[in-house]
């Protein structure tokens, strides 16, 4: 195994771990449960819009190409199974002709650490991070290789795909733009720009017609409605601290403590200032962030790669394999507790209520859904959860509505579902637990509360007769108008669904 190791510089090691981390993470698509973020996402792929709620549509049309050949959650991870495996082999091409001592395992670090070994779900992060790759390298290429057009105009096609999968794209673009300005303000280059922002132009406009044409949705969702605050400052900048410890590992931190002379040199190198910048520039203003709004780990993780590139020079060979190691042991850690969450038995948990409930769900969703199959020709199935009407809706393949306001964020059912039409219809609401469902009664003639147990868990169901929609209308849907559909005066407004259908214009 070591003389594999040490074999062209780790290169051959390289692809047959590769193939072992496919492997791997294969089968743990088709062994982990579905997600709700993940079922919901399977809903836009099913309803195909060129906008969705709240995020840019792309893995609603991914999910939708992959829908028409399979619905097997392992054919629907498929492209979040490929993504660190073809990430790392970006990596290790990008690095191999300057740094091939160290291109594999620089590459491999990045491989098994535990946020690409183990995550598997399909969200709209996974074409964000593919695209965004693509781009920086053709954004370096443009720079410092071809100085091509071509390569500026590639480096915007696919900043504005990356666009189309997340709003966290912009901060990309906006670390283009602030290197040029400051590192390379010549004729050519600032053209350059010009080029990426013509590129991108085309997915902005797309994106300002649909939210003009549905209720400016994307914009009210991520810069209104998304109010979670910070913590307490400390608290925070210490969340933030162990989350880049976690991401990097002590060890990666450490080398690079150790070696900070280094990292100055590698600045004043212009070839390797550029994934510098496209890696920290981003870490240090979710620093300033953060101060104000809760930093989630999934923000960094189309930036992670650009690191592994930056730093690649700055660890000898012998760092950069304990960096590996330390890696992959950490990921199996990682591995078997999600194994030995999975294969316990439920009791494990009894004293944890909720834990059960949503373990069986997870777990056995065909049977607890089964319990629903007397009711669905003279009943519309409900939850008051958007995860839980994805996941139902995924695994029964029948649409569950969500009832009640439900949160602040997921409200895609808002326009797949019409209230008015179901005035005077049946409507049974499945839960989990039996919180919040007496008050739900209220809005139908007559009800019923029924209870069934699946093995250790039990579920509720609130059975309602003839929906009353005008007494819905007034003390939810007008709610709902005012928390979740107040435009400012100062957007135009083309078209919002919402409020003609329900008389709120």
């Amino acid at each position: 195994m070591r003389e594999l190791m040490e074999k062209n510089n780790g290169q051959t090691f390289f692809f047959y771990v590769l193939l072992a981390v496919f492997f791997l993470r294969l089968g743990l698509a088709a062994w982990l449960p579905m997600t709700g973020d993940e079922a919901y996402f399977i809903v836009w792929g099913k309803n195909l819009d060129y906008g969705y709620y709240d995020h840019t549509p792309f893995v609603g049309w991914l999910l939708a190409a992959l829908l028409t050949v399979s619905d097997a959650a392992w054919w629907l991870r498929l492209p979040s199974v490929l993504l660190p495996i073809a990430i790392s082999y970006g990596i290790y091409r990008i690095l191999l002709s300057r740094l091939p001592q160290v291109a594999a395992w620089s590459a491999l670090a990045y491989l098994v650490a535990p946020v690409n070994l183990i995550n598997v779900l399909i969200t709209t992060d996974t074409p964000l991070i593919f695209f965004s790759f693509l781009s920086a390298w053709f954004f370096y290429l443009a720079l410092y290789v071809s100085e091509s057009k071509r390569d500026f105009l590639l480096a915007g096609l696919f900043l504005g795909l990356a666009f189309f999968s997340k709003y966290f794209a912009v901060l990309l673009g906006f670390s283009y733009g602030l290197y040029i300005v400051l590192f390379h303000r010549d004729k050519k280059n600032l053209v350059g720009l010009g080029l990426i922002l013509l590129m991108v132009a085309p997915f902005v406009g797309l994106n300002l017609l649909w939210n003009y044409n549905h209720c400016w949705n994307n914009i009210l969702f991520n810069l209104f409605n998304r109010t979670a605050g910070a913590d307490d400052p400390l608290i925070s900048l210490m969340k933030y601290v162990g989350m880049l410890i976690y991401l990097f590992s002590p060890v990666l931190i450490y080398f690079l403590v150790k070696n900070k002379a280094v990292i100055k040199q590698q600045w004043l190198e212009k070839s390797n200032r550029l994934y510098l910048w496209l890696a920290f520039f981003p870490l240090i203003l979710f620093l300033v962030i953060l101060f104000r709004k809760e930093v989630g780990l999934h923000w960094v993780f189309s930036f992670y790669p650009f690191a592994f590139i930056a730093l690649a020079s700055v660890l000898s060979v012998k760092q950069w394999r304990w960096t590996f190691h330390f890696m992959w042991v950490l990921s199996l850690v990682h591995v078997l507790a999600l194994s030995s969450i999975m294969l316990l038995p439920v009791e494990t948990f009894e004293n944890k209520k909720e834990a059960v409930e949503n373990l069986i769900f997870g777990k056995y969703p065909e049977e607890v859904l089964a319990k629903l199959k007397p009711y669905e020709k003279s009943y519309t199935f409900a939850t008051i959860s958007y995860g839980m009407s994805s996941v139902a809706s995924y695994y029964s393949r029948e649409h569950f509505i969500v009832f009640d306001r439900a949160s602040f964020h997921a409200r895609e059912d808002e326009r797949l579902t019409d209230y008015k039409k179901l005035n005077g219809k049946n409507i049974l609401i499945f839960k989990r637990t039996a919180l919040n469902l007496d008050k739900l009664s209220k809005y139908f003639a007559s009800s019923k509360r029924e209870s069934f147990k699946i093995r250790e868990a039990t579920f509720e169901l609130l059975i309602g007769n003839k929906f009353n929609y005008d007494l819905y209308r007034e003390e939810v849907l007008k709610s709902i108008n005012k928390d979740f559909y107040s435009i400012p005066d100062w957007l135009p407004v083309g078209q919002c669904e919402f409020k003609s259908k329900y008389g709120f214009e």
